[in-house]
């Protein structure tokens, strides 16, 4: 294990993509527009931060757990401060308390005691389906029930059992047709909850969960494998099964299993030494040289144990005397020949795949294979399948020298023990705008998109009310200063102006004023009658008839008492009789109502009912009245 032991760690960030096959693609219109997408979102997905992001990538193995701390100091540069390989016992359930006994101490001592930390894990390939489709070109808001659906034709599935994405890869040309390229995928959700319950027991939540051809893609699209080719693959040989991956301008457009791995080349090689050991014992029976028999006996069994250590033991730790031990058994070719059946067959199958894609991509060439393992091939085996396919091949060293990626920690000597960190390197290098994470899939994204949608309404409609705000008082200051520059115009004016202003010309201004008054008066007191039905004609609602209407007219003394009193001048009293028709129960409130228009008048003041009473009237009852009003 290696150690930076100052670094302790420091926050989070997240996203995703992905897709699958079919005929007819153009791979480098699609690829174009994908690598300038890549740019555009970067530009706009990544705000400028100072926060440090600290990054941790585990691959969780068979037998072992191998890890790799990051600081993410910009989009495409990077700073690694640990690495670690720490084995465990492969028959111990990663459900059982003693595997989450076993995690938690190893990732306080690498993580630290920070909880501000990302951390991305893989879970196995083989139980993760990938699937590049083309769907029509339709509206962005449309693509996710369209992938949806195409998805479903292709492979059904059931949304409470798996986890469903998808990443959009650009647009093709097919038929003259405008399309869309996706890569969708698919994960049980059973064994998602299982990883993330166990890293939330340790008290180290998952940032995000992903397979290992993400992370082969997460290295290719930070820039930290490096390559002039646009279309590149993957070969991993793993102990059981190996895979093969195809990469187009840095996306993941093809990914296949294949059942064949270093066990099966170990299986071989023990059916050929086992028939040997049987040939022997039958020999036995016919030759007394026992001491011969146990010589060459002795001789294949180390074979064996030889054979196995070539292929499955790690080399990680091995002497360089060792190493020279197994590349002298290799230059003798037996073991190598024991082994080519079954390398045969695996190169057949990547064969297979590669013809398969350039059948796909109008017979687009996959230029460079680079090859990873778990186990420690021997680079005579790897030389083989490059000169079988007809492809260069470079072991995958993700501690590569890099100007964007500096290292703290010296890193592992062996290009095999390199080449099997590529898996923690990929996770460590991962976040949501590059890898798919099934921790946070298109669901989530909609989400959030939705939410910032909001948000950027919100502010944009704060800004506008700021905007009008700042153009309102703009606009008033230069209102205000015009009216004072009219009022200083006005000034001048007035102070130019003098008014000859005599005891004549004001006598003569109040006689003229009281002459208009009297006019006036006389012409009110012409039609004050008039004024007054008008005005109970227009007060007087249709469900109230009056019947008479009579005066007591107050004499010029009285009114001179009431003008003496500061009172209105009073010239009269109105009585009105009348009746109220309509519901029994509402006849009381009409004429309050009526009453309450009557005072509101400016003709009319203080009317009050003398009288009422109910009564029959044209055969309606009704509630008749006397009222008193006095007329202003």
């Amino acid at each position: 294990m290696a150690k930076y032991d100052e670094i302790s760690s420091t926050e989070r960030l997240l996203d995703l993509i992905r897709d699958e096959n079919k005929p007819g693609a153009t791979p480098s219109t699609a690829a174009s527009q994908r690598a300038v997408g890549h740019r555009l979102k970067n530009l706009i997905s990544f705000p400028v931060s100072f926060r440090k992001v600290i990054s941790v990538g585990v691959d969780l193995g068979h037998d072992d757990l191998k890890m790799i701390k990051i600081h993410r100091v910009s989009d495409r540069k990077f700073k690694m401060f640990e690495f670690a390989r720490i084995p465990f016992d492969p028959d111990i359930s990663r459900e059982s308390p003693q595997f989450h006994q076993f995690l938690k101490p190893i990732l306080t001592n690498f993580c630290g005691y920070s909880k501000n930390v990302e951390i991305w894990c893989t879970t196995p390939s083989a139980s993760v389906e990938t699937r590049q489709i083309r769907i029509p070109k339709v509206n962005p808001k449309l693509i996710p029930n369209s992938v949806y659906w195409s998805y479903q034709k292709v492979s059904p599935f059931n949304e409470k059992d798996v986890i469903f994405d998808f990443e959009v890869l650009g647009d093709v040309e097919e038929d003259d047709k405008l399309k869309i390229d996706v890569m969708a995928y698919t994960a049980p959700k059973s064994e998602i909850k299982d990883l993330k319950d166990l890293f939330n027991k340790t008290g180290f939540p998952l940032t995000g969960i992903s397979i290992v051809p993400f992370a082969y893609q997460s290295l290719l699209r930070t820039g930290r494998i490096k390559t002039d080719e646009s279309h590149i693959s993957s070969l991993y040989i793993g102990r059981d099964w190996s895979r093969i991956d195809i990469f187009s301008e840095g996306s993941l457009v093809l990914s296949r299993g294949i059942k064949a791995g270093v066990k099966t080349m170990l299986e071989t090689l023990r059916t050929e030494i086992e028939g040997k050991l049987f040939e022997l014992s039958v020999a036995r029976s016919s030759t007394k040289d026992s001491a011969r028999i146990l010589a060459i006996k002795k001789k294949l069994k180390n074979e064996l144990a030889q054979a196995h250590q070539l292929f499955f033991g790690e080399s990680h730790n091995a002497p360089a005397a060792a190493v020279e031990e197994r590349q002298r058994l290799l230059k003798e070719g037996r073991l190598f020949k024991m082994v080519l059946p079954a390398l045969e067959r695996l190169v057949k199958q990547v064969e297979r795949t590669l013809r398969h894609f350039a059948m796909q991509y109008e017979n687009a060439r996959v230029r460079k294979i680079y090859i990873s393992s778990g186990v420690d091939p021997h680079p005579r085996i790897l030389a083989y399948i490059g000169e079988e396919l007809g492809i260069a091949t470079e072991t995958l060293d993700p501690f590569a020298e890099n100007p964007n990626f500096f290292s703290l920690v010296p890193s592992p000597q062996t290009a095999s023990e390199r080449s099997s960190y590529v898996p923690a390197m990929g996770m460590a290098l991962s976040r949501n705008e590059l890898t798919p994470n099934f921790l946070y899939t298109y669901k989530d994204k909609q989400k959030v998109v939705s939410s910032q949608r909001v948000n950027r309404g919100v502010f944009a409609g704060f800004f506008l009310l700021m905007a009008l705000c700042v153009w309102v008082s703009f606009w008033q200051d230069r209102q205000i200063k015009a009216r004072e520059s009219h009022l200083q115009q006005l000034q001048q004016q007035l102070d130019q102006f003098s008014v000859r202003v005599d005891q004549n010309l004001i006598v003569n201004l109040v006689d003229d004023t009281q002459a208009n008054f009297r006019k006036i008066t006389e012409i009110g007191e012409k039609y004050f009658p008039v004024a007054v039905i008008s005005e109970l004609t227009d007060l007087t609602p249709v469900n109230v008839r009056l019947l008479s209407i009579s005066t007591q007219v107050n004499t010029q003394v009285e009114k001179e008492k009431a003008t003496a009193k500061g009172e209105a001048k009073e010239k009269g009293t109105l009585i009105l009789d009348g009746i109220v028709q309509g519901d029994r129960l509402n006849l009381e409130s009409a004429l309050a109502g009526y009453l309450m228009e009557l005072r509101n008048s400016p003709i009319f003041d203080q009317p009050t009912i003398s009288k009422k009473s109910f009564e029959r009237f044209e055969n309606k009852e009704g509630l008749r009245f006397t009222a008193r009003l006095k007329l202003i």
